[in-house]
């Protein structure tokens, strides 16, 4: 959470330090500096302050009842999200509770404006925090009776006026289900029609639930015990509700628990498929798309592939920052290959057809990797035989039945590493066939 030096104003301060003061607190309280016309207003005020008839929290009391502050956070919001800014401008955190809430919606309501900041001025928590003389400030603060309350204030913190519009407060987003991140509060496109979308979106407090359907999309499996030793802060933070479904994903996908499983000893086109599986829920959909995201991953690395999925519009209006992802009926498959590409790679588990064939090139290898274990087809391995037979002399013909030689198996692991290039496709289409027919007689 960002935090600011402190700055105090008193008898003692020169004007020039009392100019760096003043623009200051218009950072802190208004957001932004004052328009010209709205400085005729506040005129008076800031000369007693630039000539020191006026401390810090005089003020600020004075400016917060100006119509310059009640324009701009007041007059077009809700009371909650008023009550919301009034916190975070004076207090430098979000609101911590429920009670909190109730006390100062029910001043504001019943007593008004000017008894609100009387009661939040005067209250203790702003004399032990910054007295008469220190400009308020983002704050660290240790009483958070939640760490969602946590969260809610680093959120605030980052938040403009007028950014994620003036009804929501930040407090609610999750309530409702919403994905502020952005700047615009959206509901994710899914979850507005898809009841599986809403099943698998995390608010509530069963977060222990929530943790084992994230392994279970995500690993495809339950982490062993010894596994959890390296995510223990990870699992403990979302339990407690100090980081979302996103921020847990971004963090478990670039561990070596998820690293070791799916990347170290696959292709680069395999991991970017099952990651694919894994995040959006489907397969990759076009040729443009295998480019850009081989590209990234091979140029740029694991981080920043992983950062162009989570910043994807497609997985924030999918998933948002509360929803697990989950395998999709995906409407804009480029053609049904991709489609059928899709539901078989979902009912692929890690493992079973092997790291070094993509689902995207069964069909281009001729192969039949239903089963578990990519096979050719009887009738096409008969006619690559004969086509073989008719052209080996007698001599290849005796070669084949050797054991394997130590030049064929140099040629295989010049295979396998040919295969872990980022641009499979490519070297797919430069294989001679004899490559090709190896490959297809390792899978087997």
């Amino acid at each position: 959470m960002a935090t600011h030096t402190p700055i105090t104003i008193d008898r003692k301060s020169t004007e020039i330090d009392r100019q760096i003061a003043l623009r200051q607190i218009y950072a802190q309280v208004l957001e932004r500096q004052p328009y010209e016309y709205e400085r005729k207003e506040i005129a008076k005020l800031e000369k007693d302050f630039l000539k020191g008839k006026l401390g810090v929290k005089h003020f600020i009391g004075e400016l917060v009842m100006s119509s310059v502050y009640l324009n701009s956070f007041y007059r077009d919001c809700s009371n909650l999200k008023f009550v919301e800014w009034s916190f975070k401008h004076l207090l430098g955190r979000a609101i911590q509770g429920h009670e909190e809430i109730t006390k100062y919606m029910d001043l504001l309501m019943m007593k008004g404006v000017s008894a609100f900041f009387q009661e939040i001025l005067g209250s203790e928590e702003y004399r032990k925090a910054f007295g008469c003389f220190t400009i308020p400030y983002a704050r660290n603060v240790k009483f958070y009776d939640s760490p969602r309350n946590y969260l809610q204030t680093d959120l605030l913190q980052h938040e403009h006026v007028g950014q994620r519009g003036k009804v929501i407060p930040t407090i609610y987003w999750q309530q409702l289900g919403m994905d502020c991140e952005t700047g615009t509060c959206v509901i994710p496109e899914e979850m507005m029609h898809d009841s599986e979308a809403i099943s698998h979106s995390v608010h509530s407090a069963d977060r222990q639930k929530a943790l084992a359907q994230i392994y279970a999309q995500v690993l495809e499996r339950q982490p062993y015990e010894f596994e959890r030793k390296e995510i223990a802060h990870l699992e403990k933070d979302f339990l407690a509700g100090k980081i979302d479904v996103r921020h847990f994903l971004g963090e478990l996908v670039v561990s070596e628990l998820y690293l070791d499983s799916f990347y170290r000893d696959s292709s680069n086109l395999k991991f970017m498929e099952l990651s694919f599986k894994h995040l959006l829920g489907r397969t990759a959909h076009d040729k443009e798309e295998i480019s850009g995201y081989t590209d990234v991953l091979t140029k740029h690395g694991v981080n920043a592939f992983f950062h162009k999925i989570f910043d994807s519009e497609e997985y924030r209006k999918a998933f948002g920052c509360h929803t697990i992802p989950y395998a999709r009926d995906v409407k804009f498959h480029d053609s049904p290959r991709n489609y059928l590409q899709s539901a078989l790679i979902q009912h692929e588990h890690i493992g079973q057809h092997g790291k070094a064939v993509p689902t995207l090139y069964w069909q281009e290898l001729g192969m039949d990797c239903e089963t578990g274990t990519c096979v050719m087809p009887e009738n096409q391995a008969d006619q690559h035989h004969d086509h073989a037979y008719h052209h080996q002399s007698v001599a290849e013909k005796a070669k084949v039945k050797e054991p394997v030689s130590k030049a064929l198996n140099e040629e295989i692991e010049e295979l396998l590493q040919m295969l872990q290039n980022s641009d499979a496709r490519q070297i797919l289409q430069s294989m001679n066939e004899n490559q090709r027919s190896l490959l297809r007689n390792l899978a087997k």
